[in-house]
């Protein structure tokens, strides 16, 4: 087991599109599913220690600040290097640790990628945003979109969320989120 850091990414960054099946309810989530103004996507899997050591207290503040946060995990790891991350593995952890929020599979891996996540646990935090444009005297409003906030561990996740309740920052340097890297497929 190698401890591997998250790589920095772009404040701003527009939320990736997604459309993944949920292993606890049999249906797809996407990224149109999305109600709350503040999203956590955390990249998880089964087997990860790093994962394992925060999965009640992450099930937990999911319940804590529900009223105000849509939560997503995804595991992207191959189920064929460790069985434990096989869909139906995902299901039964989720049940485990009281997930009440999606738990998707990322089969192809594509939605890892394009997030650029690295490890596990490796956590984003967006904010819904509206972006305006001008054109000479007129305002043109856009959809609202969602964009990354917050990109690091998990001990500074409560304090990121209750800040972005009432501002689009947060009030502290984040650190990077570590853990075990992503199973690849080869």
């Amino acid at each position: 087991m190698v401890l591997l850091e998250s790589s920095e990414l772009e404040y701003g960054k527009a939320i990736q599109n997604f459309d993944l099946p949920d292993t606890s309810s049999d249906r797809n989530f996407s990224n149109a599913d999305l109600e709350k103004d503040i999203t956590v996507v955390a990249f998880i899997c089964n087997h990860c220690p790093y994962v394992v050591r925060i999965a009640e207290d992450f099930s937990a503040l999911a319940s804590k600040t529900q009223d105000f946060v849509d939560w997503i995990a995804i595991s992207a790891n191959d189920p064929d290097y460790r069985e434990e991350d096989s869909p139906e593995n995902m299901a039964k952890f989720a049940a485990k640790y009281g997930f009440e929020f999606p738990y998707l599979f990322d089969e192809e891996q594509e939605v890892a990628r394009a997030f650029g996540a690295v490890c596990t646990p490796d956590i984003f935090v967006f904010k819904k945003s509206s972006l305006r444009e001008a054109e000479g005297d007129v305002a043109i409003s856009q959809e609202p979109t969602y964009r990354l906030c917050y990109h690091a561990c998990f001990e500074d996740l409560e304090r990121a969320l209750n800040d972005l309740k009432t501002s689009d920052k947060i009030s502290f340097e984040d650190k990077p989120s570590a853990g075990c890297s992503i199973k690849w497929r080869s």
